[in-house]
């Protein structure tokens, strides 16, 4: 019986140690696994970031041409219908992120998500609308305007045309680059006139005092204009890719601010020569103004396609950043 008892008092024994060894590994696991989860809640995976820079993009997208493109012009209620939503989902995001972090659960990618969606709304509104102004805005101006045809700039006043996007002149009809002034004023805006004949030929027609030719008009209305593209005096002219004669034609500048810095430049011009200028328009010397006002129509969305490969590399980096701040500060 002694003998029975202590064999019984050593298996109690070991099945008691056994019991402790197994908790202890247990209890030391179930630790690891946690620590484990742990770091893998706060590292950063490539698909994190990957996914932080492609909503950015998708929102800058959405935003650019709802705002910069044609979308804007024939289906505006169907544009603000996407900017809508596309701000409700940003504002969820945001909401959601905020209730997660009071709640001390899992959070940082709602707020990298949340940052992401406003920066690609807002850039691509900022953007868009600077690209609708010189791109379909001008397109829309243009035709609600005419177009006038075989103008003569000796005989013809700009006042009769006051209303004309596109003008194209008679065959004789070329830039006077010999005539051309340029005025400074941060850049050089540049004119030139429009004329049937040289200004400084050797014609019987009237002249000033200066020797200059008086049209039959008796105003130099019509303008060859650009900017940075003549020499100190107005001479080389080069504001035209070509100032011959096939066909001779003009889109008219729509622009307020350079308009003002161009009459400067004709006021200067008159009293230097001696020949008025009553109306004076200015015009983009070019091959074909039609199909000029037709690009105006595909600028933001021929840009978009650059802007929205830049944006999303850009994206990529700024996403990778915001996930390091917020670990930094200890948000899962």
């Amino acid at each position: 019986k002694a003998i029975l008892a202590l064999a019984a008092r050593i298996v109690i024994v070991h099945v008691f140690q056994g019991t402790n060894q197994s908790y202890s590994a247990m209890k030391l696991s179930a630790e690891s696994t946690f620590l484990l989860k742990k770091q893998l809640q706060q590292a950063i995976g490539p698909l994190d970031v990957l996914a932080g820079g492609a909503g950015s993009t998708l929102a800058f997208v959405i935003s650019f041409a709802c705002v910069a493109c044609s979308i804007r012009a024939t289906s505006s209620s169907l544009a603000v219908l996407l900017m809508a939503a596309l701000v409700g989902s940003a504002v969820a995001t945001t909401y959601l992120g905020i209730v997660k972090a009071r709640q001390r659960k899992p959070v940082r990618h709602w707020l990298v998500g949340a940052a992401a969606l406003w920066a690609g709304l807002v850039i691509g509104a900022v953007i868009g609308n600077t690209y609708w102004y010189i791109g379909y805005a001008k397109y829309q101006a243009y035709q609600e305007m005419a177009s006038y045809v075989n103008i003569d700039p000796s005989r013809d006043k700009a006042g009769s045309y006051m209303d004309a996007a596109s003008l194209y002149f008679q065959e004789t009809t070329f830039v006077d680059a010999n005539a051309a002034l340029a005025f400074r004023n941060g850049l050089t805006y540049c004119i030139a006139p429009i004329v049937t004949e040289p200004l400084q030929s050797g014609s019987n027609s009237s002249k000033t005092a200066s020797g200059f030719n008086i049209p039959k008009s008796g105003s130099i209305d019509f303008w060859a204009v650009g900017t940075d593209c003549c020499g100190t005096s107005g001479t080389p002219f080069l504001c035209t890719a070509d100032l011959s004669y096939s066909p001779h034609a003009g889109l008219r500048l729509l622009d307020d601010t350079e308009r003002a810095m161009y009459q400067l430049a004709v006021q200067e011009w008159t009293a230097t020569t001696g020949l008025a200028s009553k109306h004076p328009m200015f015009l983009t010397w070019m091959q074909d103004p039609l199909e000029a006002q037709y690009q105006l129509k595909s600028v933001a969305s021929t840009a978009l396609v650059l802007l929205s490969m830049v944006y999303f590399v850009v994206a990529i980096f700024i996403s990778y950043l915001l996930h390091m701040f917020f670990r930094h500060w200890k948000f899962q």
